[in-house]
């Protein structure tokens, strides 16, 4: 039996070799046969670890987003509400314009028209996650006062963490899609502490 050192050497042969060639073709060009042979594995290994092609994208868009959202994770750890925020809003924007991240959203968007559960997988694992864990931060830090003027419910704060992630995507992501020159590192912080304001403000 192979062991878990070479299984999970193969996983990541696989995942690694899929993403480059998703990314690259688009995921309905792309076939296991091709992907077995960048992979250096049979397809039969692929069949293995995966289902599908289908059960392949969706375990890339949640590894990916597991990883690009890590910092996100780590922001809301300590301090209080304002200066968790700017941190977590600073490190979502940089997330949100990250090249791999650029490109997973075009590529979701581009397979989602005719695989609308990709776009579910790629919605719950990114977006969805980031709102719940937001609402639960500023429900937890409403009830205690921290930056907000009443306590929260979960309806309350799920618009408010939706709002606060929508503003901070804006205009930043569609320009990072169209490949055009994006706001300084500065203009960004400065951004990104105007969000918190407008939050804070409306909470």
């Amino acid at each position: 039996m192979p062991s878990e050192k070479t299984r999970l050497n193969k996983h990541e042969a696989i995942t690694q070799a899929a993403s480059e060639m998703f990314l690259a073709e688009g995921f309905e060009r792309v076939t296991l046969d091709q992907i077995a042979q960048r992979a250096g594995v049979s397809k039969q290994t692929i069949y293995s670890h995966f289902t599908d092609k289908e059960a392949l994208f969706k375990a890339i868009c949640t590894e990916l987003t597991e990883r690009l959202t890590i910092p996100l994770r780590k922001s809301a750890a300590e301090g209080d509400l304002r200066s968790t925020l700017t941190r977590l809003g600073e490190d979502a924007l940089a997330m949100m314009l990250h090249p791999a991240s650029l490109d997973l959203h075009r590529l979701v968007m581009s397979a989602a028209v005719r695989f609308p559960e990709l776009g579910h997988v790629a919605y719950e694992a990114g977006a969805m996650r980031m709102i719940k864990d937001l609402s639960t931060l500023l429900v937890q830090r409403s009830r205690i006062g921290d930056g907000l003027a009443k306590p929260l419910d979960d309806e309350q704060a799920r618009i408010l963490a939706e709002q606060f992630i929508g503003m901070l995507r804006g205009f930043h992501q569609v320009r990072g899609l169209l490949s055009i020159q994006p706001a300084t590192p500065a203009g960004r912080s400065a951004y990104v502490r105007a969000c918190v304001d407008l939050l804070l403000r409306g909470a």
